[in-house]
């Protein structure tokens, strides 16, 4: 779908863009006292949609560390999820009998990679156009209000 790996922190629903353009100016100053984190990259595993489909990611390997970290991410977004799960979405929306004949080659591949999780990018779209694009409204990086000692 010619979208760029990215792991999605919250995606908010229609809103007023005052709303959120305020709510987003505010973050910065919190995401620029975080640290870039790297992240490590392991195999696949799958969401289900009830009957009607599957997702396929690659798995953010997660521990205290990195949990506290995306909590930190969220914390600074004013977000509250009570459970996510860090991911990079393969495929999404696969229907029951296109998922069985894939998911056995992607359960077999073993998988491993790192990045460094260095800036939040806030996308925005047209909420009423039709096919609407999502495009950068806002980037923010991490560690840039870090104290030097």
């Amino acid at each position: 779908m010619n979208s760029p790996a990215h792991i999605s922190i919250n995606h908010q629903h229609r809103c007023k863009p005052f709303t959120a353009r305020h709510a987003i100016s505010q973050m910065s100053e919190k995401l620029g006292l975080l640290t870039p984190q790297e992240l490590q990259i392991s195999n696949f595993k799958y969401f289900t949609h009830g009957q009607t489909g599957f997702t396929i990611y690659a798995c953010v390997v997660t521990n205290d560390h990195v949990d506290r970290w995306f909590k930190g991410v969220q914390n600074s977004m004013r977000v509250i999820q009570k459970h996510s799960i860090p991911h990079i979405t393969v495929a999404k929306n696969i229907p029951p009998d296109k998922f069985k004949m894939l998911w056995p080659k992607f359960e077999q591949c073993k998988f491993q990679t790192s990045f460094i999780a260095d800036k939040l990018t806030v996308l925005e779209r047209e909420t009423y156009v039709q096919h609407s694009k999502w495009r950068i409204f806002k980037e923010y990086r991490f560690g840039e209000r870090l104290m030097e000692y």
